[in-house]
């Protein structure tokens, strides 16, 4: 089969969350079934920066923006047989420092960005006579792909046939945006209507991609469920439900060559399951690298996230207090909102030695929180999927979750009486409630003989993308049969 995937990010070139993982496993996994797959995404200056030689198409394409054109230069790199990335080079719009934006909130023209990239895509398919079986749409930033596809360009006969599976990753962010940049997309004012990109006064491009798209995904069963509500469907619940039978469930994988202990570059020691001796090894390093006054053999809880609230940091700053209250470290790693920065700043100033605290993003020590810490916090308001606390599992580091979205899906709660279980949950958004749940898991931890069991249990478990390819096979697959029944044909 041969897939185009389009995205706005993807390692090794961009990344701003866990997507670029995301986008980066899956294609690999595709090439390893014998499918071709191309990546698309924006020629950032991250792309630039990341060391790969990107070799120019020839292609410099003039894309129409309402009265102006702007050209759009096409790169490629090819990764490995079958896969190859291309690039839309434009530097007005993507030679920045940031991906979507900077610390103080999203760039202005990001409306103008991604309806450049969006239209770029299928100038760049047409000019490079791409023969494709599947187009794969990744986010808001991607959602006018398909819009694009069935109306300015849907005369086109290597379109007709062109099947579309658009991934939501997360219904919050939705590309809302003011009606005035409309003209930009080069569509008709008639597709300003509740039944195509018109949205409360506004443009919705995530809109544009689940009314156009032939079938849609999203990165958990439990996620699924959630969105058609009103609580997570952020507004497009009544869009999704209507499209219901069309939408799937897949939760996201893990790429075991990057993410296993006992090959891992970035920790202090190598460790499995059936010899657990450098996970010590590397506690005693991330105690080291925060200079931690700790004893080894007390409890290291861990974190590497987004300073978000929909990532429960509000509910971690209001139990921090109490926690350090219970003999055991805090590590942190992330980036976000101001307000969060200084807040965590004040809170390890009163217990030093005993908080750490990163604020940032490093690859390395991401590996290393997740490998070094004992439990590992995921407390989000919600979550699509979530891939941190899949790492954990494999790296015997137990996860303490918030039962929402993928969390839900993947982590089954701890039963003491029976041993059985992968990690600890709790419902209600509260800091009362989350502060038991981790009090129950060093409960634990205070028997290691079965907290060692429960690690071994862990680390055992699969959730290799070799499993997840297969079922985004039977979506394209799905997708190509309605595509060739609404093409009579």
């Amino acid at each position: 089969m041969r897939i185009l995937m389009v995205t706005p990010e993807a390692n090794p070139f961009a990344r701003s969350g866990g997507l670029a993982e995301v986008i980066a496993s899956l294609a690999a996994a595709l090439t390893k079934l014998g499918h071709q797959v191309n990546v698309v995404m924006p020629l950032y200056r991250q792309v630039r920066e990341a060391g790969y030689p990107l070799e120019f198409t020839g292609h410099t394409l003039s894309i129409p923006l309402s009265w102006k054109a702007l050209s759009a230069e096409i790169y490629h790199v090819e990764l490995s047989p079958g896969l190859d990335y291309y690039f839309v080079g434009q530097d007005a719009l993507f030679n920045r420092e940031g991906l979507y934006g900077t610390e103080y909130g999203d760039f202005e023209d990001n409306a103008e960005r991604f309806i450049f990239f969006s239209r770029a895509v299928l100038e760049m398919m047409l000019a490079l006579e791409m023969e494709l079986d599947v187009c794969h749409c990744q986010e808001w930033q991607t959602g006018l792909v398909p819009v694009y596809l069935r109306t300015l360009y849907h005369d086109r006969p290597q379109f007709q046939q062109l099947a579309v599976l658009y991934t939501v990753h997360n219904v919050g962010y939705q590309g809302v945006f003011s009606s005035y940049d409309l003209p930009l997309t080069g569509l008709g004012w008639e597709l300003f209507s509740p039944k195509a990109l018109e949205f409360y006064g506004k443009i919705n491009f995530m809109k544009g991609g689940l009314i156009f798209a032939d079938l849609l995904n999203t990165v958990s069963n439990k996620y699924r469920e959630e969105i058609l509500t009103s609580e997570h469907g952020f507004g497009l619940e009544g869009v999704l439900r209507e499209r219901a039978e069309e939408l799937y469930g897949i939760v996201e994988g893990v790429d075991y060559q990057r993410w296993d202990p006992a090959r891992d570059p970035h920790i202090a020691a190598p460790y499995g399951p059936a010899d657990l001796s450098g996970k010590k090894i590397c506690k005693e390093a991330l105690i080291r690298h925060f200079n931690l006054g700790l004893p080894v053999d007390r409890p290291l809880i861990g974190m590497t996230t987004r300073l978000y609230e929909r990532k429960g940091i509000d509910l971690v700053e209001n139990i921090l207090d109490d926690l350090m209250r219970l003999e055991v470290g805090f590590v942190l790693q992330g980036t976000g909102e101001e307000r969060h920065h200084f807040l965590l700043q004040e809170i390890s100033h009163r217990h030093p030695g005993r908080i750490g605290l990163f604020i940032g993003f490093s690859e390395e020590l991401a590996h290393q929180i997740i490998a070094g810490s004992d439990l590992f916090l995921m407390p989000s308001h919600y979550e699509p999927c979530g891939l941190d606390q899949l790492y954990c599992l494999r790296y015997g580091t137990i996860p303490v979750v918030r039962a929402t979205g993928g969390l839900d899906e993947t982590i089954q709660a701890y039963d003491f009486q029976t041993g059985e279980g992968s990690g600890f949950k709790f419902n209600g958004y509260t800091p009362a409630e989350f502060l038991g749940t981790v009090q129950q898991a060093l409960k634990l931890y205070e028997d290691q003989t079965a907290w060692q069991k429960l690690m071994q249990h862990n680390m055992k478990l699969n959730f290799s993308w070799d499993l997840v390819a297969p079922k985004y096979v039977d979506l394209y697959l799905k997708a190509q049969d309605k595509r060739r029944q609404l093409a009579g044909g």
